[in-house]
Order: C-alpha cells, then sequence, then structure tokens
C-alpha cells in the first residue's frame, strides 16, 4: 500500500496567527521593526529555514541582531506555547475535513512528517481530533540536530514506520518538496490563494514538486 504523508504547518493547519504571528511578534521585540508577511514567505522560499526559530534567527542576524539562538528560541516560546498551551497556538485552525482524511486512510498508509516539537504536534492534533487518522507522526524530536527538511531522514522514517516504500509528500514549501524527492516519493505542493499563487508555484515546481493544489481539501484529485 502506497503512504500519503502530510507537512503539518501550513498545509492541515492554518498557522498564520499561530506560528506566522510569533515570528511577527519575536521580529519586532528582539528588534524594535516589524516582519511582513511577504519577507515572511521569501525566507521560506530561500529554502533551509524550515524550522521557525531559525526563520526567526535568520530575520534577526539580517537585521543586526545578534543574541544567540537560545533567546530567540525562549521568546518565540513564551509567545507561541504561553505557560500551558494558552498563547498563539490557540490561534491555529485545523483545514483538513476529517472524513475525507479518514477515507484517505482506508486507500493509503496516512502519516505526518513535521518539524513541530513532538509536544507541539501531539496537543494540536489531539485537539482537533486528528491524531487517531494518522498511522505515524514523526516530528523534530525523532530526528537528530541538523537533520529536519530539506533532509529526507524523517521522510524515511515515517516510510520504514509505515511499511512502505512509494507514495506521497504533501507540503507547501520547497524544503518539503526537496524532502520528498530525496526520499523517492512524488512531491505534492498545496498553494493557497493567500500564498502569493503563481509565483509559490513555479517555486515550488522547480523545487521539484509534481503536482500541484491550491486546497488540500482537493488533494484527491491529484492522487492515482
Amino acid at each position: 500500500m502506497k503512504a500519503l504523508l502530510f507537512d503539518m504547518d501550513g498545509v492541515l493547519v492554518d498557522v498564520s496567527g499561530s506560528y506566522r504571528q510569533a515570528i511577527r511578534e519575536t521580529v519586532r521585540s528582539l528588534s524594535g521593526a516589524g516582519i511582513s508577511d511577504q519577507a515572511i514567505r521569501a525566507y521560506k522560499h530561500r529554502g533551509g529555514l524550515n524550522n521557525d526559530w531559525d526563520l526567526t534567527l535568520a530575520a534577526l542576524e539580517d537585521r543586526g541582531i545578534a543574541i544567540g539562538r537560545e533567546r530567540v528560541v525562549a521568546a518565540f516560546q513564551e509567545l507561541y506555547l504561553g505557560r500551558d498551551f494558552d498563547g498563539l497556538i490557540r490561534n491555529e485552525k485545523w483545514l483538513f475535513d476529517l472524513d475525507a482524511l479518514k477515507a484517505l486512510a482506508s486507500v493509503y498508509r496516512v502519516g505526518i512528517v513535521t518539524g513541530r516539537p513532538a509536544a507541539e504536534t501531539h496537543h494540536t492534533l489531539g485537539r482537533f481530533g486528528a491524531l487517531a487518522h494518522f498511522a505515524a507522526v514523526v516530528t523534530m524530536d525523532d530526528l537528530p540536530p541538523g537533520k529536519g527538511k530539506p533532509d529526507p531522514q524523517g521522510i524515511l522514517l515515517a516510510l520504514s514506520r509505515l511499511g512502505s516504500e512509494r507514495g506521497y509528500y504533501v507540503g507547501d514549501s520547497v524544503d518539503d518538496m526537496r524532502a520528498a524527492r530525496g526520499a523517492g516519493l512524488v512531491p505534492i505542493g498545496v498553494v493557497r490563494p493567500s500564498d502569493g499563487r503563481s509565483g509559490t508555484e513555479a517555486l515550488l515546481i522547480s523545487a521539484g514538486a509534481s503536482r500541484i493544489v491550491p486546497d488540500i481539501n482537493r488533494i484527491k484529485e491529484v492522487l492515482e
């Protein structure tokens, strides 16, 4: 049976009011200057910054702010997690119809490969009642440092857990597409209209995407 693997942020979950807002607020609090959504997308598009902590650090360093990764992570997490998952994480919205996901799970071995830490991953999946639909969930905590996307190791680990060798990986970044190619899967890009569709679509295709969908709920249209 083929695998159907998903990235999480921006694909299964709308993080515009959580992770993206944490980037905006962390950059503002530590530099005194804002960062636009367009600038955040530009960092994502250049690749190698799949982790939002690293993206935030890069944005600060580009502004001449050199304060160290630990301080950036601490400031970011205080905003995102709050005291007991009462921070910006509460703003997240689930994007994929659960009945459609359940139907796909009867045809494919379904899993997640995400750059999130495990606690944040499982909290959000549990909150939206989605965890039971995924036979494998690979997070940042499952991988050695430096082995996140675009390295394919996380996807290969998910395939091993699922007992699959072929299938699809659905993501929304150039790092997702490169990781999927590196693992021998068919990369599918999700490009919502709010992502600046024409430019983003071309970037994902250049990074290896074989198919593009404008909405995760239309994923079945591009599966064979």
